[in-house]
Order: C-alpha cells, then sequence, then structure tokens
C-alpha cells in the first residue's frame, strides 16, 4: 500500500452519493447551524443601540459579547456532547433549540447589564447542544469521501445566520427597535425546533468503512494525544481568536470609522461579507475534498496559506479609514480565505476520531475555537479599545483590531504542524500494515 494515496485514518469507500433523504437531512441540520450564527452574532449589529438604551461600556460589551456567550457555549458543549454521544442526537438538538430561543426572548426584555448578560449565557448553553450533536449526527449520514462536502454544505448555516443577524437584523433594530429584532429570532428558533424533532431520524453510531482501531475516543486525553487533532485545536483557537475578534467588532467599527447606520453597515458589511463567507465555505470543503483524496496533509497546507494570505489582507484593510469600499473589497477577500477553515477542520476531526466519541471530539474543538480563542478575542478587543483610547482617542478600536491580526501567523504555524503530523501518521500505517501482511506471509 502506498502511504501517499491513503486517507488517514480511514481508507476511502468507493462511492461518494448520498441518498436525497441524507440530504435533506444535511440541508436541516444547516439550520440549525444558521441558529446558532444568528444567536452568536446578532448582538454585534445592536451594539451601538445597547449602548444608547442600556448604557454598555466597550467592555461590557466586549464581556458580554465574548466570554458571556462564547466561553459559556464552549463550557456547556463538553458535558452535552457525552449526552449526545449516548443518546438520541436529534432529541438533543431540538431541546437546545427551545433553550436558546427561550433565552433569546429574556434577552428582548432586558433592562440592563446583568438581565442582558444572563439571556446571553443561557443562550450559549441552548446553543451549545446545537453543534457537537449535529456533527456527530452528519457523521452518521455521511462517509470520508462525502463528509467534507457535507461539512460544507452544512456550514453554510453560519453565512445564512450571519447575514440575518446583520443585514435582517440591523434593519429591525433601525425600524422596530433591537428588542423586535431578538423576538423575532426567537420565534424562528422555536420553528426549526419542530422541524428537527418532527422529520429527522437519528441513524445510531457505526464506524466508517475501513476504519481503523486505537482513534481517538470520548476522552480528552486520548484527543490531545493526537498530534494531528491537537495541532488542528491549537490552530483553530489561535484562528478564533483572531478572526472572531474582528467578527465581532467590524460592525462597531464600521459605524465609527466611516460613520454609517446600522442598516447601511449590516446591509453593505453584512451583505459582502456573507456572500463572500459563502464562497469561502464552500471552496474549502470542496477544495478541501478534492485535496484529501489525493494526500491528506495537503488539505491542511492549504488552509496554512490561505490563513496566511488573510492575515496580510485584513492588516491592509485596517490601514484604510476614509475609502470605505476599498475596506469592503478588501475585508472581504479576507474573510473569504479564512472561511476555507470550517469544513476541512471539523470534517478531519470526525474522521479522525472513534464514531463513539466523535460528538466529544468536536466539543473540545468547540471550546478551543469558540471558548478560548472568540471569546478571548471579542473581551480582548474591547480592554484593548478602551486601554488605546487615551492615547489613540476615537482610532482606538481601529489599533486594537490591528494588535489581534498578527495572532493569525500562529494559526499558519499550527496547520503546518498537523500536515506534518498527519503525514507521519501515514508513514507510519504504511510501515505497520507492511508488517502485518509480512507476518500474515510468514504464518502461511
Amino acid at each position: 500500500m502506498n502511504a501517499t494515496d491513503q486517507v488517514v485514518p480511514e481508507t476511502p469507500v468507493e462511492s461518494d452519493r448520498m441518498g436525497l433523504y441524507g440530504w435533506y437531512v444535511i440541508v436541516a441540520l444547516m439550520l440549525c447551524e444558521a441558529v446558532s450564527a444568528l444567536g452568536a452574532k446578532l448582538p454585534f449589529i445592536l451594539v451601538e443601540s445597547l449602548k444608547a438604551d442600556l448604557h454598555f461600556s466597550d467592555t461590557q460589551i466586549g464581556l458580554i459579547t465574548g466570554p458571556a456567550y462564547s466561553l459559556t457555549f464552549a463550557i456547556a458543549a463538553l458535558p452535552l456532547a457525552k449526552i449526545a454521544d449516548k443518546y438520541l442526537r436529534t432529541r438533543v438538538i431540538s431541546i437546545s433549540i427551545l433553550v436558546w430561543a427561550a433565552f433569546m426572548a429574556l434577552g428582548s426584555m432586558a433592562q440592563g447589564v446583568a438581565t442582558f448578560g444572563l439571556s446571553r449565557i443561557g443562550g450559549a448553553v441552548g446553543d451549545a447542544g446545537l453543534s457537537p450533536a449535529t456533527h456527530s449526527l452528519i457523521s452518521g449520514y455521511t462517509t470520508p469521501v462525502t463528509r467534507p462536502k457535507a461539512m460544507a454544505i452544512y456550514s453554510l448555516g453560519t453565512a445564512f445566520g450571519s447575514i440575518a443577524a446583520l443585514v435582517v437584523g440591523g434593519y429591525i433594530a433601525d425600524t422596530y427597535g433591537w428588542r423586535a429584532a431578538l423576538q423575532i429570532a426567537a420565534v424562528g428558533g422555536v420553528l426549526v425546533s419542530v422541524v428537527i424533532a418532527t422529520t429527522i431520524r437519528d441513524p445510531g453510531r457505526k464506524g466508517d468503512v475501513g476504519a481503523r482501531a486505537g482513534l481517538p475516543k470520548g476522552n480528552l486525553k486520548s484527543i490531545l494525544g493526537s498530534a494531528p487533532i491537537r495541532n488542528i485545536i491549537i490552530g483553530g483557537m489561535l484562528m478564533g481568536l483572531s478572526a472572531g475578534a474582528f467578527d465581532r467588532w467590524a460592525p462597531a467599527y464600521i459605524m465609527r470609522t466611516f460613520d454609517l447606520s446600522a442598516t447601511v453597515t449590516g446591509a453593505s458589511f453584512g451583505g459582502v461579507a456573507g456572500l463572500t463567507g459563502i464562497s469561502g465555505l464552500l471552496l474549502g470543503g470542496f477544495v478541501g475534498s478534492w485535496l484529501a483524496k489525493r494526500r491528506f496533509s495537503n488539505t491542511f497546507r492549504m488552509l496554512a496559506i490561505v490563513f496566511l494570505v488573510a492575515a496580510l489582507i485584513q492588516f491592509a484593510s485596517l490601514m484604510v479609514t476614509e475609502n470605505y469600499p476599498l475596506f469592503l473589497g478588501l475585508t472581504a477577500a479576507s474573510i473569504l480565505f479564512v472561511a476555507f477553515y470550517f469544513a476541512p477542520t471539523y470534517a478531519a476531526v470526525q474522521s479522525l476520531s472513534d464514531p463513539s466519541g466523535r460528538s466529544f471530539a468536536a466539543a473540545v474543538t468547540l471550546f478551543a475555537v469558540n471558548g478560548i480563542g472568540i471569546a478571548s478575542g471579542a473581551f480582548i478587543v474591547g480592554l484593548l479599545s478602551d486601554f488605546f483610547r487615551s492615547y489613540a482617542g476615537d482610532d482606538s478600536l481601529r489599533w486594537a483590531l490591528i494588535t489581534m491580526t498578527f495572532i493569525k501567523f500562529g494559526a499558519v504555524w499550527h496547520y503546518y504542524l498537523a500536515a506534518r503530523a498527519v503525514d507521519k501518521m501515514e508513514a507510519d500505517y504504511a510501515i505497520l500494515d507492511e508488517a502485518e501482511r509480512k507476518l500474515t506471509g510468514n504464518q502461511t
């Protein structure tokens, strides 16, 4: 067996086709991801309204949109993933969405930082039950060949939810108020929960064809003991730290720097970022699948390259302070390349893990990316913005975002290390396969 022809740790199956119902499941789960993205990003377009109505500081905004949501999400995802690995994942998903919707409604009634913060924490707990269970459920309906493509389609929910949060949420906030935006989101969550509960069945847990024994199971030691998964997780965490910081503060930065309304910001930035995000998600999944068929590690080398390009383009965009179309174009290019990460990263974590612990493996990855990366990034930008204010004045947020841009270089390095670790795994498996064939031949 040629090591370079292997897709590690699973042997490729002959067919890459899925049935019609299987694709329906992926689309339905895409709606769940849209709910998740909507809940995470809706408050970003409401920042200026919340500051004016509830008198939040930038540090409080950073705390509420960062750790209050992302860190809670990541911590709650671990025990909820354990539940999803043991019980019906469809039930976990539908109940989680109902919890999310209830706390979105609570947020619409907030009168201060405590109530709004509580709504974000509760919403994050509901959101935490979604992604690990949906990742595992997707694995149950896919093979190693179809998984990256399916994950790419599923990940479109991130873009659709983001567009809805920024474009629709910005319009509703300007027209009817920020409370109405949260209330409408809650109603949408209830409808998605009903769809999952009534039309999706759990296929059970079974291994992929050719899956190897000894893959990381549902415990932290075995997952972090895998060099490819460990570097993927660290790289994703650093990417979340940098990209998440920009993602959460970009609407406020645009409104302050270019003096635009929430409606104009949401329509322009949200629309452009959403479309380029969709393109990046699809390209990342399909290009990653194409590269993996030839050499699995090439997927991670590709991600290292596009992250390097994304960091340089984002830095250039933050140097633009008077030409909004140029800023928007550069930012869109950076978002396009950053969006490549999702499908190859999470599909690889699923393929590198034992079927019995895939929800937990997804939760650990989400903990690193969201709980440590995205949560910290949003909060750190708020702190840096307030810190730089005495030196840079109204330009403080820009310098805070520039500081966070350079963290992407750490993500570049760890995805490169992940590629090297996968190469070593392929070589080790090839040696083991050859030894096993020789042993079998001698015994015969």
